[in-house]
């Protein structure tokens, strides 16, 4: 435990006597955990939160076209 406080004094010492260092140290670490967080969050709420809806498993997806026509997943709709 002893190592782990003088590297962590030396590291405080080093940074504090480069502000520009410091200021670039800092500014990674934010971006890194920011966009990490924000990535975790869509992630978390898109695909590992369950749907707002009773029993969702039975959700149907219903698409009409244009002029009444009805389309299966995954056709291909462009006009011939």
């Amino acid at each position: 435990m002893g190592t782990l406080w003088q590297d962590l004094c030396y590291a405080a010492r080093t940074l504090a006597r480069r502000p520009g260092l410091t200021a670039v140290v800092v500014l990674t670490l934010a971006l890194g955990i920011g966009a990490n967080a924000a990535i975790f969050s869509a992630v978390n709420a898109v695909i590992f939160k369950p749907l707002p809806f009773r029993d969702s498993a039975a959700l149907v997806h219903v698409w009409e076209g244009r002029n009444g026509e009805r389309y299966k997943r995954g056709e291909d709709i462009r006009p011939a």
